[in-house]
């Protein structure tokens, strides 16, 4: 396997770190030889140049070999990493979104030939009872339905970092560590006594069985702490990206713990592995620097106290054992680099090599095939969106009691006024939507209603009651037109809003959002990973899941900015429809551009430079010449 994964120009280093291992080597026994003429007072001058000329030869070697690992990283790095990013570019959405791949894999790791298998399939019990034949609402189940987040950014960033160490930093010296004690030992019978270098052989070829032994025990926690250090990353990175969204839900408590918790998760594997790691050392310490080097010194008394040796024969013995425990001492402590950057150097081939289970949220990107896979054969494309008794019937609607109200309200920003005298009611269980052109206020107005503007004048009332930014952010929840979706399962997304929601709660709101057929179609139901900023959903499930954590908040006014904006039609007929559904149970804002998408709400409000152009039923304004009849005139149908 090193040689497998040892790029061509690590052997520079091997090849030095050979050539230094003679030239000590030659050194040491030159000093013996010097002895040896000093007691004999015979000339040492031949002794004392050859091992001159040896000692340079080692500085020079050294020197050389510490200046070529660096330089080979920053090559193994811009090749993985530029690998990895090809990898990410080029795969395949429609064959991502089919779950298999149209050909062969393309192998992204730089210099091997093919591109590690994925991850084996997980059981399929946790889908929801009801969607097969057993019927019923689904108990828990193993997670599955896609991959798991495993922090790409991590791998392409950090990751490259540790597997470019691992293959210029640690596979040419481990190779001379394996291999360099042959050659002092080769020396050591040639040229001073071959019974002690055969006894000092056998400690040596302890060396790959004890580190063999020792990659197979940590391999599996090394993993394991990479996949939760990646984990961990794209957490903390979620809730930074997610934040202002985590406020507005009132799950900024949810985020912050999962946060905490991925950081416990990843303190505690990470402690196991360090005193795996200690242990190593320690082992490493004991057997080769105590029991070698108190090996060679006794071998060389005995010995030398039977004649076989010369005192400089006992010299170059105490010697030569430091070049046999030098290597092996720097295998130890890099051994963890090793672990790190194998691990890291697998995650990477499979995680960017392995089509994940996405499909686009992108209308652009979307695999017709792929979208219709996730819908029961009875919810189609064409299929006549249910619209509320309350919205069709010929009788007059009850009164219903007044939610919120807006009485000349006039909101500033940055010294100028943006709104001006808007004046709305709204009552409960009523669908507002709010339109204009681009400019007109509408973003704005959506931010009064959250809390987050203050009114510069005018009123804003809640229940009767004058509201401050406080009550707002308690009674409403957005739905933005990029709604934050964690990595993990579906069930995890939703309680965000609702942590001690039970199964039962999160398929009710799933089935309001008209969302909970499609999930108990997949194998793991509420157990589905959503991916990466929920990669395995197509933008329409997004913003359905959305909708339906927005549900399970329990906020008494929704509002939705753009809900069907960047949708392709069948998406954007799914999510309307889950909308018209939650009409008269629910009072919705809707800050809509698709006009088309507002002909069954209870009130238009149009806003044009800030202030009300238009305000009444949509067939009210369909009537009239205006910024609503001619804008939904030129989107060319009428829906």
């Amino acid at each position: 396997m090193l040689l497998q994964d040892m790029p061509p120009r690590a052997w520079i280093t091997t090849a030095l770190q050979w050539v230094r291992t003679i030239a000590l080597t030659t050194l040491f026994l030159a000093l013996g030889r010097v002895l040896d003429a000093a007691l004999d007072e015979a000339d040492t001058t031949g002794a004392l140049i050859l091992g001159a000329v040896a000692g340079a030869v080692a500085v020079t070697c050294s020197g050389i070999a510490a200046a070529v690992p660096p330089r080979l990283r920053a090559v193994e790095e811009q090749r993985w990493r530029g690998s990895g990013i090809r990898a990410a570019l080029d795969r395949d959405p429609a064959a991502a979104a089919s779950g298999a791949s149209t050909g062969p894999a393309r192998p992204t790791s730089p210099g091997h030939a093919a591109a590690v298998g994925g991850p084996p399939h997980g059981r399929t019990d946790g889908a929801r009872p009801g969607a097969g034949p057993s019927g019923g609402r689904p108990g828990g189940g193993p997670p599955g339905g896609g991959r798991p987040g495993t922090g790409e950014a991590d791998l392409l960033t950090g990751g490259v970092e540790r597997i470019a160490e691992y293959r210029a930093e640690f596979l040419g010296p481990a190779l001379a560590a394996f291999t360099a004690p042959a050659l002092v030992l080769l020396m050591l019978g040639i040229f001073v006594d071959p019974v002690i270098a055969v006894v000092l052989l056998v400690l040596v070829l302890l060396v790959p069985v004890l580190v063999r032994f020792f990659l197979a025990r940590f391999r599996g926690p090394t993993a394991a702490y990479r996949r939760l250090a990646g984990q961990a990353t794209a957490k903390f990175q979620e809730v930074l990206r997610s934040l202002g969204g985590l406020v507005l839900l009132g799950a900024e408590d949810a985020g912050r713990r999962s946060v905490a918790e991925a950081a416990a998760a990843l303190r505690v594997q990470a402690v196991a592995l360090l005193k795996r790691s200690q242990l190593m050392i320690l082992v490493n310490d004991a057997l080769f620097s105590l029991v070698m080097i108190t090996a060679a010194v006794a071998l060389a008394l005995w010995r030398f106290d039977g004649g076989m040796i010369t005192a400089g024969g006992f010299l170059a013995v105490v010697l030569l054992a430091t070049l046999l425990y030098e290597p092996i001492d720097k295998l130890g402590r890099s051994f963890y680099v090793a672990m790190a950057g194998r691990t890291q150097q697998g995650l990477f081939t499979q995680t960017l090599t392995t089509p994940t289970s996405t499909t686009s949220t992108t209308p652009s990107t979307t695999s017709p095939g792929a979208a219709s896979a996730d819908l029961p054969a009875a919810e189609t494309p064409t299929e006549t969106p249910t619209v509320t008794p309350s919205l069709t019937s010929d009788e007059p609607a009850p009164e219903r009691a007044e939610l919120l109200r807006l009485e000349d309200l006039g909101v500033e920003r940055g010294g100028r006024s943006v709104l001006r005298g808007v004046t709305l009611s709204v009552p409960r269980g009523a669908a507002v939507a709010v339109v204009g052109p681009s400019g007109a206020g509408k973003s704005t107005l959506a931010a009064v209603l959250q809390g987050l503007f203050p009114a510069a004048s005018g009123q804003l009332l809640l229940e009767g009651r004058p509201a401050d930014s406080a009550a707002l952010q308690q009674a409403a929840v957005t739905v933005p037109q990029k709604p934050f979706i964690f990595s993990g399962t579906v069930a995890e997304n939703l309680r965000l809003a609702r942590p001690e929601a039970s199964e039962d709660q999160l398929w009710e709101a799933l089935a309001q959002a008209r969302l909970d057929a499609e999930i108990a179609a997949k194998p793991h139901g509420l157990d589905t990973q959503v991916g990466e900023d929920g990669g395995s959903l197509s933008g329409g499930q997004i913003r359905r899941l959305a909708i339906a954590r927005a549900l399970l908040s329990g906020a008494k006014l929704l509002i939705l900015d753009e809900p069907t904006a960047d949708l392709d039609r069948r998406a954007e007929r799914l999510v309307d429809e889950s909308l018209r559904s939650l009409a008269g149970d629910h009072t919705l804002v809707i800050i809509a551009h698709r006009l088309a998408t507002t002909r069954w709400a209870d009130q238009v409000l149009v806003l044009e430079a800030g202030s009300t152009a238009a305000l009444g039923t949509p067939d009210e304004l369909l009537a009239q010449t205006g910024y609503y009849a001619q804008a939904t005139a030129g989107e060319g149908e009428d829906r």
